[in-house]
């Protein structure tokens, strides 16, 4: 209501009150003017009225152009993290092919430095002794000089202290591995160890005997060899990968505090790695 509005309401209130209380006191002017200001404030409420059912549609259609506006923010939204997700997809879908590329060029690689090896190890071939006695004509044999040296057959080689290499080792190891023969496989991986303990297939050789106690359900052997890739290869590709498979293996065993502790080391040993955000995870289920 306006500043003008109500001092003529205030005004004319006392003339009101005179009419109702004591008309005789009223002349026709006075009634008059509360008429007219009474029809002037009729005229300015209805106004307002209207101002207010006005401002209040406006007020209406904001709202509602905002609501459309975040309708179609939210739609875009939507669309805009559906194709993030596919595309996340799809890097995953080409990392996951990346990796089987290169697993598939590691063993194509160790299968040809161990025919390398196999070959450099390989006795050097006899050549067969030549003829000690020529013939003679006519089919007989000329009997053999006197003082001369009877030719004797080229002694044996003896290929039972030959070593084979890593290359070879690992590959054979990997195969047997595959086939499942586990005991057999860990012999090998052991053979390499010992042999050549500085060999590029050390840490994966000790990684790949405790896969094997794993797969056997010697969870006990499993968690002492997974702890010896750590201990004694840290730097080592499948040294995150063995402390992870550890921490599952204790988890699985039930032992929840031991679990949480090895996932931490996951995290805070080798924090750029895949095992450390699988850890990072299995910490939030734990808590």
């Amino acid at each position: 209501m306006s500043h003008s509005l109500f001092h003529r309401v205030w005004r004319a209130l006392p003339l009101v009150v005179l009419v109702t209380t004591g008309g005789c006191f009223a002349t026709r002017g006075d009634v008059r003017i509360v008429q007219g200001d009474i029809a002037t404030l009729r005229t300015e409420l209805l106004k307002n009225q209207q101002d207010q059912k006005d401002a209040l549609a406006q007020t209406q259609r904001l709202i509602q152009v905002a609501s459309d506006s975040l309708a179609k923010v939210s739609a875009r939204t939507v669309g805009i993290q559906g194709d993030v997700r596919g595309e996340m997809r799809g890097v995953r879908e080409q990392l996951l092919q990346i990796q089987t590329l290169l697993g598939q060029s590691q063993a194509t690689i160790a299968r040809l430095r161990a025919e390398l090896e196999a070959q450099k190890l390989a006795p050097a071939p006899v050549a067969p002794a030549p003829d000690a006695v020529p013939p003679i004509r006519g089919g007989t044999t000329r009997p053999p000089a006197t003082g001369a040296a009877t030719a004797t057959p080229p002694a044996a080689v003896d290929t039972s202290s030959v070593l084979v290499g890593p290359n070879q080792l690992y590959t054979t190891g990997r195969d047997q591995l595959l086939r499942g023969a586990t005991a057999t496989a860990r012999m090998t991986f052991q053979e390499l160890i010992t042999n050549y303990p500085q060999s590029d297939y050390a840490s994966d050789a000790q990684f790949w005997i405790a896969e094997s106690l794993a797969k056997e359900n010697n969870a006990p052997a499993a968690d002492a060899a997974y702890a010896a890739v750590v201990s004694a290869y840290p730097t080592s590709t499948k040294a995150p990968t063995a402390l992870y498979k550890r921490a599952q293996l204790v988890l699985k065993q039930g032992n929840t505090a031991q679990a949480r502790q090895l996932f931490e080391q996951v995290v805070s040993r080798y924090p750029r790695s895949d095992e450390a955000e699988l850890a990072t995870e299995a910490l939030k289920t734990l808590r």
